[in-house]
């Protein structure tokens, strides 16, 4: 059996209109397939702030980023969900 992704959902602290609709993506994706998720609020000073600041929200999948500014349930869904291989064995 495969551990759950881990997903880090990263906004800014005061919130913003994007975050928030990925954020409800993120919740509606919940439902058909299992993760864990981080949320981390940023805000100036912060060294996430400075690597992020412009692409906020962002989403990691088992720290590699996968979305920026907007993302959608079945987009999140298909990157959570293990790959099979050609033979149907599970592959990174």
């Amino acid at each position: 059996m495969t551990e759950k992704p881990r997903v880090q959902f990263i906004t800014k602290e005061e919130g913003c209109m994007l975050c928030d609709e990925a954020f409800e993506e993120l919740e509606s994706a919940m439902d058909y397939v299992e993760f864990d998720l981080d949320i981390v609020k940023i805000r100036p000073g912060d060294a996430l702030w400075e690597k992020y600041w412009d692409k906020i929200p962002v989403i990691l999948i088992n720290g590699k980023v996968v979305f920026t500014h907007r993302t959608t349930r079945d987009l999140l869904i298909r990157k959570l969900r293990p790959k099979l291989g050609f033979f149907g064995f599970f592959r990174d």
